[in-house]
């Protein structure tokens, strides 16, 4: 489909066909959370259809502490399941040749504390689209991955002790590459031939940056979830079907070239950008979001048009008192300043800040801020608003200056005095 929203509504719809033709039914787990599961008995009735054809080998969550026999890995076997056997550590008998299954497409190994892989396992599954190795202790990818020329899914979240993947340039229908959570330190060779890579995620990874010149050429991109890793806001700009964006971007300047890639087109619906050199950037909890941190800015800042979240702190502003942060009106919904003691001025002098949508605001040891235009809503007497202030001194609190006379006494009874 276009877009991977259109995706999720698809399969919702499938899913919700599904539940009212009782195949599938809802649950709440421990964490009383909705889920959605299959029937045991339907699960009975699919398994027993397919001992013949389609054939299917599932041994989920059995408790499985040897692998499947020689004789289960059948030529003709289309899905295997083994998910959840934490401790079966072993795919396939080390002295047996690897396993031939042309026809396998999917193969779902999540959970079953697998160590190693033979190298030459995959040799023979020419077929298989989807490979799912998650949340496994494994240190290493065998080198026949790289043959999997049919491969669309490779999904290999928290497998905390992988440090190598091989080779994917010749995975060119590969649509979804999963590494949260992994060891490796550089994206694996070849990437910049994915050129059908609808999905990436690097998240909580240690990869240091995304070299220039690969991104720009995944035109195909529609999720790009990497973090605390170093990408181009330039060659992000210039994928043109990126639905939601989270990284860190060099400077103000790939900052400013990012948003002006979009200039007659609509920005990425979601986005949480960091502009910051700590490791561990600030958490964003709405989905338009940017963090400015650790930097030395010397002119106004270039922001996206419907930016919800402004995280500012232990910056340095090289401003008069007339100099504003930020060039226009922002409709955000959390704005946080902390640490900034150069900061005079958030926006022009005859300008305010739209706070109509304003969640929560954060103060902290920014004593050169003495004024606060910040336009509220207008809020009958005795009517709740929905804000969350925290400051830190109390005396910025009380000298502050606001646009607004009605602003400090409407505010007051939301204020929280604490460290935060």
């Amino acid at each position: 489909m276009d877009s991977r929203q259109a995706e999720f509504d698809r399969g919702h719809a499938i899913m919700n066909k599904l539940l009212r033709n009782c195949l599938l039914e809802v649950f709440h787990g421990s964490d009383n959370e909705r889920s959605i599961r299959m029937h045991d008995l339907v699960r009975d009735m699919a398994l027993h259809i397919t001992r013949a054809k389609p054939l299917f080998l599932v041994k989920a969550d059995m408790g499985l502490r040897e692998p499947p026999k020689v004789q289960e890995w059948s030529e003709d076997l289309e899905k295997v399941s083994l998910m959840w056997n934490g401790e079966l550590e072993d795919l396939y008998p080390l002295e047996m040749s690897p396993p031939k299954c042309p026809m396998l497409t999917t193969l779902l190994l999540p959970g079953c504390g697998i160590k190693s892989i033979p190298e030459g396992f995959f040799n023979h599954m020419d077929g298989l689209k989807i490979l799912k190795l998650s949340l496994n202790p494994i240190k290493s990818l065998p080198n026949s991955i790289s043959n999997l020329k049919n491969l669309t899914a490779l999904l290999l979240a928290y497998c905390d002790h992988l440090e190598y993947v091989p080779s994917l340039s010749k995975l060119r229908v590969l649509k979804e590459l999963d590494l949260r959570a992994t060891k490796i330190r550089e994206v694996p060779h070849g990437m910049q031939n994915l050129l059908s890579l609808k999905y990436l995620d690097l998240k909580h990874s240690i990869v240091l940056e995304i070299p220039n010149g690969i991104l720009s050429k995944l035109s195909c991109l529609q999720i790009l979830n990497v973090s605390e890793t170093l990408v181009s806001g330039k060659e992000v700009g210039k994928l043109k079907k990126l639905e939601m964006v989270e990284g860190r971007f060099y400077d103000f300047q790939d900052l400013s070239m990012y948003l002006q890639a979009f200039h007659g087109r609509e920005e990425p619906p979601k986005y949480i950008i960091h502009m910051c050199k700590r490791p561990f950037p600030a958490a964003i909890l709405t989905t338009k979001g940017i963090e400015l941190g650790d930097s030395n800015i010397s002119n106004q800042i270039m922001l996206p048009r419907d930016i919800e979240e402004l995280y500012a702190g232990n910056c340095t502003f090289c401003c008069h008192v007339n100099y504003p942060l930020f060039s226009s009106l922002l409709k955000l919904k959390k704005l946080v300043l902390e640490w900034l003691p150069e900061l005079k001025s958030i926006c022009n002098v005859d300008a305010v800040v739209v706070c109509e949508s304003l969640k929560w605001i954060g103060v902290r040891d920014c004593p050169k801020l003495k004024r606060m235009p910040l336009k509220l809503p207008q809020v009958p007497p005795f009517s709740p608003l929905k804000l969350r202030i925290y400051v830190k001194p109390k005396e910025w609190w009380e000298s502050a200056e606001w646009d607004d006379p009605d602003a400090k006494s409407l505010l007051k009874r939301f204020v929280n005095f604490v460290i935060w």
